[in-house]
């Protein structure tokens, strides 16, 4: 029997499954609550306990969830597991494929820490954390860029020197792509056929937005980092060239320092004081200006993306929105497209409203794009990728 223990470092939650011949038996989640830290086990999509964590327990959070294998007997043994895929958020042509993760791989990770300082180091303690739990089991980084290979060179590439683009590999990467091919390859599923021209919005700790042209990526909305498109936690998104020039001038932000700045203190964070979503919302059906200022640019970033993408693919069939804040969330859901009525799309609120936490549609009649709440599985998508290169 093959076991996969697969590893998803998110900006905001540290993810553990654990797959016995393609089915998932178990999930440990660990993330920030907005005042601490927990973990939660997770069986047949049931949430069965949750316990508070420590920042440091949180740090190694990989290794609790290995032990917590054995001493529930998922396993007998740590060499039962045949496998390990991780998630890989990563800048780099090297990082849009799928590869077995060695002293190699690791080496190319800290040539590029410093310009993904969310992810990269992260990312990097977590392989490290796995190796020491299972050191003789092979590892594979699944990469969460290969999605977007397929995004034509004229939008991929970026207007620096061409020069300096190749020799310092900087193009339009995009992220999130796991969760992306993870609901198109259930769009037929949901939608009884596959819609031409979809456009699906990732909205957890982290956000992005893809067109896509009968099931294959032609534009989104994060570039070269996970730091660009829209705003997020601590993420500015897409503030301009000119901008990032001015901060190097009056803050004196260079190098290390500027890139901390971008994904650390900024999005919400920056606009709000606080970095969660949740806290925003809640902080905006108060009354808090900042909070409501975050917000509408939030949406309006999102809007803007949606109505790029529908130029690219000259018009919208479905909208798709997935990942955390999207399924458990239909006040949001509602504060993003009541906007969007110039492209036909019209929610029903009770369908909207009745919607928490599971999948459905969310159209009115009257709606010329289909709109579906669709639950993402990057950690599936992580274990079919493992099965294939394995």
């Amino acid at each position: 029997m093959e076991s996969t223990f697969i590893v998803n470092p998110g900006s905001t939650s540290r993810k553990y499954a654990l797959y016995k011949d393609g089915v998932c038996v178990v999930v440990f989640v660990c993330e920030s609550t907005g005042n601490g830290f927990s973990m939660s086990t997770v069986r047949n999509g049931v949430k069965i306990s949750e316990k508070k964590m420590s920042a440091t327990e949180y740090s190694h959070c990989a290794t609790t969830a290995v032990n917590l294998l054995v001493s529930e007997k998922d396993i007998v043994a740590l060499h039962d597991i045949t496998h390990i895929g991780v998630r890989v958020v990563a800048p780099g042509t090297y990082f849009t494929e799928h590869r077995r993760i060695d002293d190699a791989y690791v080496t190319q990770l800290k040539k590029i820490e410093d310009v993904a300082p969310l992810h990269v180091p992260i990312l990097i303690n977590e392989i490290k954390e796995v190796r020491n739990a299972l050191p003789k089991t092979n590892m594979f980084g699944i990469s969460d860029s290969a999605f977007h290979t397929t995004v034509p060179e004229y939008i991929s590439t970026v207007s620096i020197p061409r020069a300096d683009a190749e020799r310092f590999d900087i193009k339009r990467f995009g992220y999130h792509g796991l969760s992306f091919a993870s609901v198109s390859n259930r769009l037929v599923a949901q939608f009884g056929e596959l819609p031409e021209r979809t456009i699906i919005c990732h909205i957890g700790g982290g956000v992005s937005v893809s067109a896509l042209k009968n099931g294959a990526c032609v534009s989104t909305s994060m570039g070269y980092s996970p730091v660009s498109g829209v705003l997020m936690g601590s993420r500015g998104g897409d503030v301009t060239a000119g901008v990032v020039a001015a901060l190097t001038v009056f803050k004196k932000l260079r190098g290390k320092e500027l890139y901390e700045y971008l994904y650390k203190e900024s999005g919400f964070k920056g606009v709000a004081g606080v970095g969660d979503l949740r806290l925003v919302l809640e902080r905006r059906s108060t009354g808090d200006p900042d909070a409501i200022l975050a917000i509408d640019m939030f949406v309006h970033e999102l809007r803007s993306w949606i109505g790029a993408h529908a130029t690219v693919l000259g018009g919208i069939d479905a909208i798709v929105l997935t990942a955390t804040a999207s399924v458990r969330n239909p006040e949001l859901r509602k504060i993003i497209l009541s906007g969007l009525s110039v492209f036909g799309i019209a929610i029903d609120s009770e369908k909207n409203d009745a919607l928490i936490g599971n999948e459905g549609f969310i159209h009115a009649e009257k709606s010329k794009v289909k709109i579906a709440v669709m639950k993402t599985d990057e950690m599936g998508e992580v274990e079919k990728m493992v099965k294939e290169i394995a």
